[in-house]
């Protein structure tokens, strides 16, 4: 731009004070004016558009190291989240080993227990119930595995390793029920069943324990996990809970439906059955039946969590769980009960 420009302004000298130039020549020094006056118009429009370019590049560059940074902050949450509950479990595992010592067995299938400890969680409450997921990955911590389990006969879904630990738990929990409580057992898969038909069992009370207990036995793990279909019901009992205790292995896989209009794009999306779900809709999923749970009254509620593999959010969101409600979450060791 600056060597057109001293072009012209020579040209311009030129025309003004020579004598000599013919007007041919005249011509096509205007010629070359315009030419070059044109040439500049053209370079201004370009460079204008290039610094569009780089104010539009510049604009993304400045979006994705937003979301960067924001992807970072999320895993250093979900990392500490972890380390935390890794720290608690071992602290809790060394206080249950030294409990365990000193504490005579009191597990047996009349629910003849006291208040005892379950690696730190504490059995305890007036109306208390007890959450069994039943959904068909309680079959196996593979997905590979649990796939072929699932084409089995019930007997063989019976007697698989992870579903047998669930039932011991169970168990466990249903035998340290203390005496002056009422209770009673849930399960729930894609729908809730009730083993008490929907009524409180004294603790008291050894054989309305062990039919319900042995009632729940008696499920055989199938289909996918409605975590909010099985919180909803326990809230609509009454007299309300006052404690729960879920024993499951990952994040809700279904939801109950809504109106279109009071959810998003997203929340609609994972609401769709469009087979395999994937750990961020789990994690939708379940924020929205921890929602639907936290409506009124806000029940004391701890998990039992058990090894799923593909469930990265599931420590974290049942800890958050406990921490809002005053519960307990923790994983015991794989040898345990």
């Amino acid at each position: 731009m600056s060597c057109g420009l001293g072009a012209v302004i020579l040209i311009f000298l030129i025309l003004k004070h020579g004598n000599s130039i013919s007007p041919d020549q005249q011509k096509l020094i205007e010629q070359d004016i315009q030419n070059i006056e044109k040439s500049i118009e053209q370079i201004s429009m370009d460079i204008n558009k290039k610094n569009s370019i780089i104010q539009d590049l510049e604009s993304k560059i400045i979006a994705k190291e937003t979301s960067i940074e924001e992807a970072r902050n999320t895993l250093a949450i979900e990392t500490n989240a972890r380390d935390l509950i890794a720290n608690e479990n071992r602290n809790i595992q060394e206080r249950s080993n030294a409990i365990e010592i000193s504490t005579p067995d009191l597990i047996n299938q009349s629910g003849d227990g006291e208040r005892q400890y379950l690696t730190g969680l504490k059995i305890e409450g007036k109306r208390i119930v007890y959450l069994l997921d039943t959904s068909a990955s309680m079959l196996d911590e593979s997905i590979q595995k649990i796939f072929r389990l699932s084409l089995m006969p019930n007997d063989a879904k019976q007697s698989s390793k992870k579903w047998m630990r669930a039932k011991r738990i169970l168990t466990w929990l249903t035998a340290r029920l203390p005496s002056n409580s009422k209770f009673t057992i849930m399960t729930f898969n894609e729908n809730v069943k009730s083993h008490s038909l929907s009524a409180w069992v004294d603790g008291n009370n050894g054989p309305s324990i062990s039919k319900t207990l042995n009632s729940a036995m008696e499920e055989i793990p199938a289909n996918g996990t409605n975590l909010e279909k099985a919180l909803l019901a326990i809230k609509s009992m009454t007299p309300s809970p006052d404690a729960v205790y879920i024993i499951t292995d990952g994040l809700p896989t279904m939801g109950e439906p809504v109106k279109r209009s009071t959810v998003s794009l997203q929340e609609r999306n994972c609401l769709k059955d469009t087979g395999r779900i994937t750990p961020a809709c789990r994690h939708i999923l379940f924020q929205k039946a921890k929602n639907s749970y936290f409506a009124g009254r806000i029940i004391n509620t701890s998990t039992i969590l058990l090894p799923l593999e593909g469930d990265q959010h599931a420590a974290a969101d049942y800890w958050n769980l406990a921490l809002q409600t005053g519960g307990t979450t923790i994983s015991p060791s794989r040898n345990w009960p």
